[in-house]
């Protein structure tokens, strides 16, 4: 009888929302799960489960090593010892940082597991031992796999008996039963060294992690997501073959083309990054020579005041095996920092040194100097400029391709396209769940081709001049044409179909128009046929120990007050008799209520104006309150909220209690004070402007039409709306955006726009940092005008006391512009989080409701 499946759906769908696993990365995880409780659970195997997942270069291999380990370490029976190989100290080095905290490019703030990282460095230290000895935590092992193979060499240490453990270090390894090996870079260490090291360890789960296994590995193939699929879902870049059309052939010419491309990414690069509030990107070219000699004449060449105008001279590094010294140190210093801000590196020489294990997300063109383009174009090769250095499209395609310069001629690419096509993987393989006729579930292998060629053919474009003069060969593949330039629409399209073959002279030209487009922005002013936005200009003077009505946002208390002076009054005298009687000893006496009802004759005759007048005189005259404009409009507001919650008797009920609500408001309106004055920070001045929002717009991002189907994205500026102040708007987040829509649509709304710096600038720190919301709204509701002022925050943040201090600050603002006589409208503040939004489903009544 088969057992059943050990597969914890929820648990993998909490780990891919956490650690913002890519589909392909999940479905990585999913598939290594499956297979390993088929191997164990349903077929009862004793040996190891190995198995390899086979995943494009840049998709994320390190997430998918982060998810099992979570996923495993997680499960309803965890494991706790978890060995990652490395094919040497590079590779090594880099998976430390990954999983140690504090470094740029660590996942350990995701990870619940918390894994004590254990390496060649501490792995003899009494802290380790504890932590070895403590089955309740995670241990990562992260070490070479030269380390572990040998007992010689780098792997003496490791085979050596430790006093601590009363045995070697690989032998305590061995001794675990719940080991799991993630073997990184997995094609680079099969044969019988690892294959022995793997027997001797005894562990329960092998994953090799590689984008190119080795055709004898197929059969252990559990997962894979080829190059094709990952430039298909616009995971990594898409490449783009560079030849020219003369005959020159010169490295100058070469180099020179190289950092000319590069030059044009780097402007568009600088555009995007401005304009969307990223970190900049500093696009690098990477040059791969075929020996140490080329290397040294390539960077000869560059790091020339005789090359481009000395453009590159101290911008170049030469890196190669058998550097050796302070040279070498210096150069992998500035290579592990070439994605740093200051880093002055533009300019990479390699000679197969950077083929695995450095995945430096800048790299926009590699120049094959000497190499043919097959050469190139391998995976491993290529991998080293597919990552995405804003971690998506831009939807700029120029910041979305890699640019590939070939050795061949434009012509001779041409004919290779296909023959390259073909040598790329265009298949994924993954497991999945299947259910039988009698309810249970087995695991199966699926197989699915990718829809998307590696290398697109060229297309005609209007960008080209005629009588260009090249023939292309007819066929399936290619097509007759005296006009060649790149395929799809143009660089600033926001299409996925992009050039895979072209000319240097047509890419040159694109790409300079593209930088140009990049760095140009779109002016956007008010519609005319809008409703104007006008908005209180108030103006702040910090006073850290400022106290003023205009605090106050909150009216409970008084509200409470006007209930609380109405519930016990009554129509009738109370009337008490004073009684006594004898005891037998002596006369007791005592009181009693009074059974005979008698009215009281209530003093009607004060009205309900003037009993007002007297609360606010009260209010006035508590200590530390100004003798101003906008304290005397916070007091009335005040006032009013107390008398509306008295009700309809109110005049009556004050007329009675006028004495004693007045001291109380005093009392109650003090207490407050002194809990506000601690976090008041400014004051504002009498004086009030109302002043229209009409600034002038301006954004690189490319348009989109609509905005009806509700698919963010940071890089665009969406147009469609029905009453936004602009014709378009772009937003930081997907709540905002998903905000806006539902403020578009509100009936009660009549115009709206997403706010930018300084058009409505708050001030809430004693310091005068300004705050400035996300939206305004200006709706009617039953002939009565409101203005709200929006922002929109992730949940995690809502408690945060940055995001009170604003609130508070806000409805400070909206009390201040209230109480002014000059403000026509009444101002409110709306704090909404990422579930308040997503619950409000587009409706901007549920919306105010949600918010707070």
């Amino acid at each position: 009888m088969m057992s059943e499946l050990r597969f914890e759906l929820d648990l993998l769908d909490e780990i891919a929302h956490r650690l913002d696993l890519r589909e392909p990365n999940r479905k990585a995880i999913e598939s290594v799960v499956l297979r390993t409780s088929d191997h164990y659970d349903v077929q009862g195997k004793a040996e190891p489960y190995e198995c390899i997942v086979d995943s494009a270069t840049g998709v994320g291999k390190t997430y998918v090593m982060a998810g099992l380990m979570e996923y495993l370490a997680g499960a309803e029976i965890p494991a706790r010892n978890f060995l990652l190989l490395a094919p040497g100290r590079t590779i090594r080095d880099k998976s430390v940082r990954n999983f140690t905290a504090g470094n740029i490019k660590s996942l350990r703030h995701m990870l619940r597991s918390n894994p004590f990282v254990i390496t060649a460095e501490n792995f003899d230290t009494q802290a380790t031992r504890i932590a070895m000895d403590d089955s309740s935590i995670t241990k990562l092992y992260i070490f070479t796999v030269q380390a572990l193979t040998t007992s010689t060499g780098e792997g003496r240490a490791t085979h050596a008996p430790l006093e601590n453990l009363g045995k070697s270090f690989f032998d305590y390894l061995a001794s675990l039963d719940d080991l799991v090996i993630l073997a990184d870079e997995h094609h680079c260490y099969r044969g019988k060294a690892f294959s022995s090291t793997i027997s001797k360890l005894k562990p329960e789960l092998v994953v090799g992690m590689t984008a190119t296994p080795v055709r004898a590995d197929e059969a252990l193939v559990a997962f894979r997501y080829p190059l094709a699929a990952a430039i298909a879902d616009k995971l990594v870049k898409t490449p783009v073959m560079v030849g020219r059309r003369d005959d020159r052939t010169d490295l100058s010419t070469k180099l020179l083309d190289g950092v000319n491309l590069l030059r044009y990414k780097a402007q568009a690069a600088d555009s995007y990054a401005k304009e969307n509030g990223f970190a900049p990107v500093n696009p690098v070219m990477l040059v791969i020579a075929q020996s140490i000699e080329e290397a040294e004449e390539f960077h000869g060449i560059l790091d020339s005041t005789g090359f481009d105008g000395g453009e590159w001279v101290g911008k170049t590094l030469l890196v190669h095996s058998k550097l050796t010294g302070d040279k070498k140190e210096v150069a992998l210093a500035a290579l592990d920092a070439v994605e740093e801000p200051g880093s002055q590196t533009r300019i990479i020489i390699s000679v197969g040194m950077l083929k695995e294990g450095w995945d430096v997300k800048s790299v926009y063109v590699i120049a094959s100097m000497r190499a043919s383009v097959s050469e190139v174009m391998t995976e491993q090769t290529l991998g080293r400029g597919m990552r995405l250095p804003f971690g998506k499209y831009t939807n700029i395609e120029l910041l979305d391709t890699l640019e590939v310069l070939a050795h061949e001629k434009y012509s001779d690419l041409l004919a290779k396209r296909k023959v390259l096509n073909e040598a790329f993987i265009d298949y994924g393989t993954y497991a999945e769940l299947r259910s039988l006729p009698d309810g249970s579930a087995v695991v199966r292998q699926r197989q699915e081709m990718t829809d998307a060629t590696v290398i697109a053919p060229p297309s005609v474009s209007e960008g080209t001049p005629k009588g260009s003069g090249i023939s292309i060969q007819s066929g399936a593949d290619f097509f007759i044409s005296d006009s060649v330039s790149i395929a799809g629409p143009s660089l600033a399209s926001t299409s996925g179909e992009v050039a895979g073959v072209v000319d240097f002279d047509s890419r040159k030209r694109e790409a300079e128009g593209a930088a140009k487009k990049a760095g140009a922005p779109v002016q956007y002013d008010p519609l005319a046929n809008r409703e104007p936005i006008l908005i209180p200009r108030l103006i702040s003077e910090v006073q850290s120990i400022s106290v003023s009505l205009n605090d106050i946002d909150d009216y409970g208390p008084f509200e409470q007050l006007g209930r609380t002076l109405t519930a016990d009054i009554s129509d009738d005298l109370r009337r008490t008799k004073i009684i006594a009687a004898h005891d037998g000893r002596r006369v007791v006496v005592s009181t009693q209520d009074a059974s005979d009802k008698i009215a009281s004759a209530l003093p009607l005759d004060i009205p309900l104006s003037s009993s007002r007048a007297m609360l606010i005189k009260r209010v006035m005259s508590v200590k530390g309150v100004a003798n101003r404009k906008l304290e005397l409009g916070a007091a009335n507001r005040i006032v009013d909220h107390l008398i509306k919650a008295m009700g309809d008797k109110a005049a009556e009920h004050l007329s009675a209690f006028g004495a004693r609500c007045g001291q109380r408001l005093a009392a109650d309106v003090s207490k407050t004070l002194r809990a506000a004055s601690r976090v008041a920070q400014v004051n504002y001045s009498d004086h009030v402007e109302v002043v229209a929002l009409n600034k002038v717009r301006l954004t690189r991002k490319a348009q989109v039409s609509g905005h009806a189907d509700g698919s963010f994205d940071k890089t665009l500026a969406f147009g469609g709306w029905s009453r936004n102040l602009y014709s378009h708007a772009w937003f930081d987040t997907s709540p905002e955006f998903d905000a806006a829509n539902a403020i578009d649509a509100g009936a009660s709304v009549l115009v709206w726009a997403r706010l930018h710096i300084n058009d409505v600038p708050i001030t809430w720190t004693s310091d005068g940092n300004k705050y400035n919301p996300d939206l305004v709204v200006i709706e009617e509701v039953e002939g009565k005008r409101y203005g709200w002022l929006v922002e929109t925050k992730a949940d995690k943040d809502l408690t945060s006391q940055e995001v009170a201090g604003k609130r508070k600050a806000a409805k400070r603002w909206a009390n201040t512009a209230n109480s002014s006589p000059d403000v026509a409208i009444t101002w409110r503040y709306l704090l909404v989080g990422e579930q308040d939004v997503e619950d409000a489903q587009g409706s901007w009544e549920h919306l105010k409701g949600f918010g707070q």
